[in-house]
């Protein structure tokens, strides 16, 4: 059975999903404008195979407090360093923002973070979107002025991009879910400032990953089918951690753990195992 608590990192209140378990903890980071919630397939799968798993929504989403003005990255860091000091040592897995945030962690050296797994890893993407959103001028600055729509015009385009953002195939999208990501943008504003967000996000991550300290056992994930991060910024990360094992999920999309929870399941748990009988170690 999932527990849903709360708890505080960093000064950060937000909620907690768990399972018990036995091993290392498994502690899942969801992407950008997600929430913990994207992990139950996972965690009920973990339950089912004895594994203790944690999942947290991240500063500024979900249930958890909001960002403070400033700078993202920082406080990303802070919570995630606090939330592996309280917890490990622990296992890291991070779908998007989340697999920034743990190989961001692992980075720092941290002997608490016994292995990571990133899931659909964006900040190492190099195509036109992640240029795009790189760029000096703000194109969603210009798209504000030009773009409104009836609020319920706006919902059906809401559902119908999330639809084919999320899945690698659309057909198969959890209207649950949907509506869960449709429901934080009920208007254009509000999606317009995702949107600003989401590069304000990309500018502080363009120096990409300081790897010289990382320094435990990475499985880099990446769905074959995704819409938003092509598949070479997770083979970029992989050749930059010698040691890594790479797996691409030839019918996922951006979020695996929604397309193939099962499989996603598989995968960590054969890395927990090569990882703790000390395989694919990489030392300093």
């Amino acid at each position: 059975m999932i527990t849903e608590t709360r708890a505080s990192y960093n000064g950060v209140h937000t909620r907690v999903l768990s399972v018990a378990g036995t091993g290392l903890p498994i502690v899942l980071l969801h992407g950008f404008a997600d929430s913990a919630d994207t992990w139950r397939g996972l965690m009920a799968e973990f339950e089912a195979a004895g594994r203790s798993a944690i999942a947290v929504d991240l500063p500024g989403f979900g249930a958890a407090d909001a960002l403070a003005p400033g700078d993202y990255l920082p406080q990303l860091d802070a919570f995630a360093a606090a939330l592996v000091a309280e917890l490990g040592p622990v296992v890291l897995v991070g779908n998007s923002l989340g697999a920034c945030t743990a190989v961001r962690a692992a980075s720092r050296g941290s002997r608490d973070i016994r292995g990571v797994v990133a899931v659909d890893e964006p900040v190492l993407a190099a195509h036109w979107l992640a240029r795009m959103a790189r760029g000096r001028s703000d194109p969603f600055r210009l798209l504000g002025k030009r773009l409104r729509l009836p609020k319920v015009a706006h919902q059906q385009a809401m559902r119908a991009v999330f639809v084919r953002l999320l899945y690698g195939d659309p057909g198969t999208a959890d209207p649950e879910v949907v509506a869960r990501f449709t429901d934080q943008v009920p208007d254009t504003a509000d999606a317009l400032l995702m949107l600003t967000n989401a590069r304000q996000f990309g500018l502080e991550t363009a120096a990409g990953y300081d790897l010289a300290r990382f320094a435990c056992p990475l499985l880099v994930v990446h769905g074959r089918k995704d819409r938003i991060i092509p598949v070479h910024a997770s083979v970029r990360l992989h050749e930059s951690v010698p040691g890594s094992t790479l797996i691409v999920m030839p019918e996922s999309g951006h979020c695996p753990q929604l397309d193939d929870p099962s499989g996603l399941t598989a995968h960590v748990l054969r890395f927990l195992d090569s990882t703790l009988d000390g395989r694919n170690h990489r030392t300093g």
